[in-house]
């Protein structure tokens, strides 16, 4: 029988090295040159013109408020209030009544005319023995300001009592209604002076208050005691911060109702 031979032939793997070979360094090639040239990540704001384009934002909605704001319209009107029904004692009263855009400010009106209602009646019942005669007189400033970005009036309301023979005042006292025209709701201490004076308000109104009653002799340093506690009254007129003590709150009810101005040092 014939013996047959056959001989197979590999396939060479000198191909696939190769290619191998190729891809890897073709492949880093791609991988360096994309390292390379890539971009460095970019935050949102973190660029000097997009900072500036949110402050620039920032400064047009609140420009848009303020004006918003003072165009709100309002009107104090006059009320006023006679009574000579007890001898020893009548009455001149006007007080102010508060509409903003047409709107009556209803509960805070009726707070403010039934107060010195009741005040003189109070008088008229304490009065009616003593030697001379006296008037009850009350009557108001208002004050408009814009604080930062909201248009606020201070309603300053001024009660005296009169000696009428003598022509001097007796007493004196003083309430203010400080009130947000865009919130029609009054505002507090606290609110306002931080906005015109800075977070260390109370520090700065205590320092006025000080060298003022010092300045004029009303008080030593050293007696000084009292801490700004955000419930005195206060208003604001061309843009400046006053605090007020009634008769006796502070010193001597001698010198009548202190009103010091206060600014930021």
């Amino acid at each position: 029988m014939e013996t047959m031979h056959y001989s197979e032939k590999k396939k060479s793997s000198k191909g696939a090295v190769i290619g191998l070979v190729l891809f890897v360094l073709i492949g880093g090639a791609i991988i360096l040159f994309a390292v390379k040239y890539e971009g460095k990540p970019q935050l949102i704001g973190s660029k000097e013109s997009d900072i500036q384009r949110l402050v620039d934002l920032e400064k047009e909605d609140e420009e848009n408020t303020k004006n918003e704001h003072l165009n709100i319209n309002y009107e104090v009107k006059e009320l006023k209030h006679s009574d000579k029904s007890v001898a020893k004692i009548k009455s001149d009263i006007t007080v102010p009544q508060i509409y903003i855009e047409g709107q009556e400010l209803t509960e805070l009106n009726k707070e403010i005319d039934t107060k010195y209602q009741e005040l003189f009646v109070k008088l008229q019942s304490e009065m009616k023995s003593v030697e001379s005669n006296y008037t009850f007189l009350v009557s108001y400033d208002t004050y408009e300001n814009m604080v930062g970005t909201e248009k606020i009036i201070s309603v300053v309301v001024t009660q005296r009592v009169r000696d009428d023979s003598a022509k001097k005042n007796t007493s004196e006292s003083k309430s203010v209604y400080n009130i947000d025209l865009s919130t029609k709701e009054e505002v507090e201490l606290p609110s306002i002076a931080s906005q015109l004076l800075g977070k260390d308000y109370k520090t700065i109104i205590r320092s006025a208050t000080v060298d003022y009653v010092v300045g004029k002799g009303m008080m030593k340093e050293s007696e000084f005691t009292y801490a700004i506690t955000g419930l005195e009254e206060y208003y604001v007129k061309d843009g400046v911060f006053h605090i007020i003590f009634n008769e006796g709150k502070l010193v001597d009810e001698k010198y009548g109702v202190l009103d010091i101005e206060v600014k930021e040092k």
